[in-house]
């Protein structure tokens, strides 16, 4: 690049400027001799960015690096970002006119394309914005000369020749009519070429959205389908289970049955022992008590094994209800709970995807989504970076515009204020409150 141009690497995390180096330190990083402790294992999301000798950005490349396990970025990693900064083609104008921009919808070199990324241009969660911010910040101590004063670069001006002559005195309104139409033809290409490049980010990121949302889709059928194949077993387990016990049952009635039937026949021989006692003589009795005697002991035998064939059926079922529910209890224990789900929804790269004002679309990893679920408002605040209490401030002023002082008799003033966009931006009692009201007036 030119000798007044300075260049830097911004690191991007959460539509903010986590990190920024000077290029050579950026190269150095590759080398190995340093490293970035709050990568581990995952893909940065950087800008490589030239800038101005007056502080305006002119050149942008959203690129992607890998950090391995101990925080080193990869070493094979070689786009050659100072070529894509020169051949790429016009962006938004970020202060400096239209920058030179690099990104996976806009690469003139197509094979680098994948190892690019858009920027989020959505209100209150725009890259672009927070890069120029960063930019402005200047905290990597560029040296910027002051801008001079003068006409706007890159507007066409006539010479005094080229005015066409028509009367004396209407020649200065025409050359004042052309350098207006001349401004507002290059406004409105400038303008054509920033919307054609939203729409193409647009595209990719509702593209992006689409795969992972069918991903997610996948998964959860897939999860689905396999739950209805564990019942679907468990059923047929139960089906199993149950024509045996009714094979049991019918067995067990069998044997019941011929018991009841052996008792009733012995019971009748008992009776007739006893009726053929009464008419019977002496020399018989002795004979016949002996036979009902022994036919008695039979009968209670016989009411004994019933009774033992009860308690056997008895025991039988609370064994079998033992064992239900012992393996109910299995179930159970194994079954997954909300941290074994989120380790299998982590194993199977699941990304969670939440939109809230402010920040946009947030994604979090399944070491986000319990933070998430048990405190919405309070992640979100710490991806906009500032606090709870602030956020929610921000929020309803985002959604009312209006001045919350409140007097004496509990009445909000309810001016209409300025919108501040971002919740970083905002400021309590300043932001929200008209300029009768406004803290620092």
């Amino acid at each position: 690049m030119g000798q007044s141009t300075n260049e830097a690497v911004f690191f991007m995390k959460d539509h903010a400027v986590s990190r920024q180096m000077l290029f050579s330190e950026f190269e150095a990083l590759l080398d190995g001799l340093s490293s970035i402790p709050e990568y581990v294992d995952e893909d940065a999301y950087a800008v490589y960015s030239v800038i101005g000798p007056y502080g305006d950005i002119e050149a942008a490349v959203f690129f992607k690096i890998y950090f391995d396990e101990e925080s080193h970025a990869d070493t094979s990693w070689n786009l050659p970002v100072e070529k894509l900064a020169a051949v790429s083609g016009s962006g938004p104008d970020l202060g400096g006119g239209p920058i030179r921009l690099a990104c996976r919808s806009q690469c003139s070199i197509n094979w680098h394309q994948d190892d690019l990324w858009d920027p989020d241009m959505n209100p209150g969660a725009n890259d672009l914005l927070a890069l120029r911010r960063a930019v402005s910040a200047n905290r990597l101590r560029f040296r910027f000369a002051d801008k001079p004063e003068g006409e706007p670069v890159g507007i066409p001006t006539l010479a005094k020749d080229d005015v066409p002559v028509v009367g004396g005195a209407k020649a200065p309104n025409v050359v004042a009519d052309i350098d207006a139409d001349a401004d507002k033809r290059i406004k409105l290409a400038r303008l054509l070429k920033e919307q054609r490049l939203r729409i193409r980010t647009l595209e990719m990121h509702k593209e992006r959205a689409g795969q992972e949302l069918d991903r997610e889709q996948r998964i959860v059928i897939h999860a689905y389908k396999n739950e209805i194949q564990a019942l679907k077993q468990s059923i047929e387990k139960f089906k199993l289970t149950n024509e045996k016990l009714q094979e049991r049952l019918s067995s067990r009635n069998e044997q019941y049955i011929d018991l009841q039937d052996k008792v009733s026949n012995q019971s009748r021989v008992v009776d007739e022992l006893k009726e053929r006692l009464k008419h019977a003589s002496s020399a018989e009795r002795e004979g016949l008590e002996k036979q009902k005697l022994e036919a008695e002991i039979v009968l209670l035998r016989e009411q004994l094994d019933r009774r033992d064939l009860d308690l056997a059926y008895r025991d039988e079922r609370e064994d079998q209800l033992r064992a239900e529910l012992e393996e109910l209890k299995e179930t159970m224990s194994s079954g997954p709970s909300s941290n074994d789900l989120v380790e299998t929804l982590k194993e199977m790269e699941v990304v969670y995807v939440a939109y809230h004002a402010g920040v946009g679309h947030i994604s979090m990893t399944s070491n986000d989504i319990l933070r998430y679920a048990e405190n919405p408002m309070a992640f979100v605040a710490e991806k906009a970076r500032v606090s709870e209490k602030t956020y929610r401030a921000w929020l309803e002023h985002f959604d009312d515009p209006i001045c919350h002082e409140v007097d004496s008799s509990g009445d909000r003033c309810h001016n209409r204020v300025a919108k501040c966009e971002t919740p970083s931006d905002f400021e309590l009692g300043i932001s929200d409150r008209c300029d009768l009201h406004r803290l620092d007036i």
